[in-house]
């Protein structure tokens, strides 16, 4: 007589295991291959009859082929926690294992439940696996969604398999998050090289075919979460290949962690971060000289990124009654900031622009304000353009609706107006230019971001204060002024460099911000937009090139391409200015 082993593979099926095993309670040997499970599942396997072996999970094959080789029996069927064998396919697999044929395999369609509920369409009703196999003749390949290797003919059963994989959302992501790491591994070993068409074309293809070509509509709800989260798991495939590939584990340390929170001896520290923009420095240092300290002691820390043009000695000289620091490289602005504030001894601390000239009574009222309410994290105020404008003082954090100028404009026609009274006003977030922090609140939130090397680091801190429960203040009746610019665009290479960190700090904020769909959906509305208004204005760049400005459109192209083919090569949305880059040289 014919004798066939059901096997089992398993891994924290506690809620699965039993329901399994009663379903191949056919098979004359029933062999359970553990991973060395956390949960109940190996004390539930063990009140059965069935055989538990364990093995150190290293791939889906390798289990699998280790149960086989453990058994005597001529015939298998391999039965997934979560699948569940009807009365009709059971006799049709005793059926076939008696008959004499050529077959030494047979396919088993297979029925998929979305919460209990059966999926008609969304690519699931032809979907079938070969589960019925004879020993010496079949073997399992492959690392995930692993695959019989046959020398003989295939067969077909007509009864189906019940697969009641999807329990809910999150359970079936991280399914298909620990399966993209696996086969990730895989196409890395068959020398896959990730290009944009993998990470951002192929899961729109998978779920337009999925939930168009293959009816996922017809399945409602049901079907859009479906297609959806195999599309994600494509996507998430091809970063996993990028991660394994160009990340190898980094431990970035604290930017602050020589930070003293109680080092308190002085009322405000006031830090400028400079590079090359001596002009206005000198003229934000010489109105700070003129403070009388009647109201609050402070002291000046200015950090220089490393300018090497022979100005900091002359500086450090001039206005020796300030402390000068001079950084490792030009390392960006959160580096620099944060330098700063391990040089300082301020319980609070005021991160200025070299490029603003600040006013005492400004920052008395700042000091006042912060001390009024310890729940505001940051305090800044209006800042007075050098030609009699002011900044926009109503910032709104990027998202689905903000991200871009049109979509930020209609928002700002529907969404309800910021909180704010006579004096005050309370934005999501504030320029880096002024921002006023007390000493524990800029411990509380780790400082400032080096994954930026410049701009939208004072979104991110800002995002980080409210996430901590805190507030964001500016001050509406006073002012600092702020020669805007004049610290960072003073030529086309300089310009070329700043408008390209723009949009690249944009794609690391998202990254930093936002998780699984909108994510998703963020970074490929802003890569796409990017391509295509780039991409025309270096063609105007072109056509105008003898216009300073249009060509500079032109460099702006080749630096987003650049930053794009280095995201791909690196795994990475960081900047290779980045002070938190993988494999970035840090002397």
């Amino acid at each position: 007589m014919t004798k066939i082993t059901a096997i089992i593979p398993t891994f924290n099926e506690e809620s699965n295991i039993q329901r399994a095993l009663e379903s191949v309670s056919f098979a004359d040997e029933i062999i359970v291959v553990d991973s060395f499970s956390t949960d109940r599942t190996v004390a539930i396997v063990k009140e059965s009859n069935a055989i538990l072996l364990q093995r150190k999970f290293d791939d889906f094959s390798n289990q699998k082929n280790f149960a086989i080789e453990k058994s005597s029996n001529e015939w298998f069927f391999l039965l997934d926690a979560d699948e569940r064998i009807p009365n009709n396919l059971k006799t049709e697999i005793q059926e076939a294992i008696t008959t004499v044929n050529s077959f030494n395999a047979y396919y088993v369609y297979r029925n998929f439940f979305f919460k209990n509920k059966k999926l008609s369409y969304s690519g699931w009703r032809r979907d079938k696996v070969i589960r019925l196999f004879k020993k010496d003749s079949c073997k399992y390949e492959g690392k995930v969604h692993e695959k019989i290797s046959t020398k003989g003919e295939v067969g077909f059963l007509k009864g189906k398999l019940n697969h009641y994989s999807y329990k809910n959302y999150n359970q079936y992501k991280k399914k298909l998050k620990n399966y993209a790491k696996l086969q990730a591994q895989e196409l890395l070993e068959k020398g896959l090289f990730v290009t944009p068409y993998h990470l951002f074309l192929k899961p729109i293809i998978r779920f337009f075919i999925q939930f168009i070509i293959q009816f996922g509509f017809l399945d409602g709800v049901k079907g859009l979460v479906i297609s959806w989260v195999h599309a994600f798991g494509v996507w998430r495939r091809y970063l996993e290949v990028l991660n394994l590939k160009y990340r190898k584990v980094k431990i970035i340390k604290s930017p602050i962690e020589n930070f003293d929170a109680n080092n308190a001896d002085k009322e405000v520290s006031i830090i400028i971060v400079n590079y090359k923009s001596w002009k206005h420095l000198k003229n934000c240092l010489d109105a700070i000289t003129h403070f009388k300290q009647d109201n609050f002691s402070f002291e000046v820390v200015v950090v220089d990124n490393k300018s090497e043009d022979g100005k900091l000695k002359e500086f450090s000289e001039k206005y020796s009654q300030f402390k000068f620091v001079e950084n490792s490289g030009n390392n960006g602005f959160a580096n620099g900031c944060n330098l700063g504030a391990i040089q300082s001894v301020g319980k609070n601390m005021l991160f200025l622009n070299p490029d603003t000239i600040a006013n005492e009574n400004v920052i008395d009222e700042m000091i006042t304000c912060l001390n009024a309410n310890e729940n505001y994290g940051i305090v800044s105020c209006n800042q007075l353009n050098n030609n009699g404008s002011f900044e926009n003082i109503d910032r709104i954090f990027p998202g689905i609706l903000t991200l871009f100028g049109i979509t930020r404009a209609f928002y700002r026609l529907l969404a309800k107006e910021t909180k704010q009274d006579e004096e005050r006003i309370f934005p999501d977030w504030v320029s880096g230019s002024v921002v006023f922090i007390s000493r524990k609140w800029f411990q509380k939130i780790n400082g400032w971001n080096e994954d930026y090397w410049m701009y939208s680091e004072d979104v991110d801190l800002s995002k980080k204060v409210r996430d901590a429960n805190g507030e964001i203040v500016l001050l509406k009746n006073v002012n600092i002024i702020h020669n805007h610019g004049g610290a960072s665009r003073i030529n086309i290479g300089t310009s070329k460099i700043t408008k390209s960190e723009v949009l690249i700090s944009k794609h690391i904020y998202i990254r930093n911000h936002f998780k699984g769909i909108t994510r998703f959906i963020l970074l490929f509305l802003l890569v796409l937009m990017s391509l295509i208004s780039k991409t025309l204005l270096a063609i105007i760049g072109i056509c105008f090139f003898f216009i300073p400005k249009l060509k500079l459109n032109l460099y702006l192209f080749f630096e987003l391409i650049k930053y794009y083919g280095h995201s791909l090569k690196k795994g990475t949305w960081l900047s290779k200015r980045s002070m938190n880059l993988p494999f970035k040289n840090h002397q």
